[in-house]
């Protein structure tokens, strides 16, 4: 009876491993299969970065050469025939005094960029790149001056705010033209509320004034504007103590020119001569600071003897 018993539980324990076998073998295939296509996907995406990552330069064909520009967008990009700057638009009139050409370069979801008064033949070492949606152009002209151009668009809002920093003090304009209006310098490290953006300008909102700040001195990196913020202030330190050892150097100087130690015609006067009374603040030192922007506009960064500030516009 035992043996009996013993046989059929060995039946139903084969039987058993049997029933599950097929379910642990299509689970493992399952994981396997999963495996699989979870490495196909990240091998496309990688391969998707690579593209990205190598996006060919872009050429651009004038009257007289193909001239490359260094593609930094990390996406493809197509130039257009160059056209005069005339043609380029129907309306003649606003293009009365338009030199150069015109080119178009198409880039993501078949979107044209237009730039306009451009001149590819004097270009040297050229370099194209994204910033927010907008393509920039760098370039060092025939005077090896490294210019920018950027595309001609409309201005863009943000669906939400930006939370950005500056990297300079530096003008607030009325327009999003170097020749308008300065409202307000504000200085470096202040954070600021971006809400739109066109190219060169990027709109800003503070508590106390709202307008344009050309985009070479903002950005999103906060690192970047506290590393500013720390350089010019060990600038600054470094320039007042120099200006106090100099100081010093002069006053000493002054003294040891003149001693009346056997000079014992002169009596030094028996009254006390009146304290003397507290000079007003004098500038001790001047900081230029330009708009980069080409415009010859900028700031002066005038600091004072008892420490306070000052700017004035140039």
């Amino acid at each position: 009876m035992k043996r009996k018993i013993i046989t059929t539980l060995l039946s139903l324990s084969v039987a058993g491993t049997m029933a599950f076998a097929p379910v642990a073998a299509f689970a493992a295939s399952d994981d396997a299969a999963q495996t699989a296509k979870t490495e196909s996907t990240d091998e496309k995406t990688e391969d998707a970065d690579k593209a990205e990552e190598t996006a060919e330069d872009l050429t651009v064909k004038t009257d007289t050469q193909e001239v490359t520009v260094k593609n930094q967008t990390g996406y493809a990009l197509t130039a257009k025939d160059l056209k005069d700057a005339k043609d380029a638009d129907k309306d003649a009139d606003k293009k009365e005094d338009a030199v150069g050409k015109t080119l178009t370069v198409t880039g993501k979801d078949e979107t044209d960029h237009v730039f306009e008064n451009v001149d590819p033949d004097s270009w040297t070492d050229p370099v194209i790149y994204d910033e927010y949606g907008f393509l920039y152009i760098k370039y060092q002209d025939a005077d090896k001056k490294e210019q920018e151009i950027a595309e001609t668009a409309d201005e863009k809002e943000w669906d939400s705010p930006l939370t950005m920093y500056l990297l300079s003090n530096v003008n607030v304009r009325e327009q999003a033209d170097k020749e308008s209006k300065s409202l307000k310098v504000l200085s470096t490290g202040t954070e600021v509320k971006a809400v739109s953006i066109v190219p060169e300008w990027i709109k800003i909102e503070t508590d106390e004034v709202t307008g344009y700040i050309y985009h070479s001195y903002i950005t999103e990196n906060k690192e970047a504007a506290d590393a500013k913020v720390k350089a010019e202030k060990e600038a600054k330190e470094a320039k007042e103590k120099a200006a106090a050892e100099a100081a010093q150097a002069a006053a000493a100087s002054q003294a040891s020119s003149y001693d009346n130690s056997s000079d014992y015609s002169y009596q030094e006067p028996s009254y006390s001569e009146p304290a003397a009374q507290p000079s007003a603040p004098y500038e001790v030192s001047r900081q230029q600071y330009d708009d980069c922007d080409g415009s010859g506009h900028g700031y002066y960064e005038i600091t004072y003897s008892d420490g306070s500030v000052s700017y004035e516009e140039y």
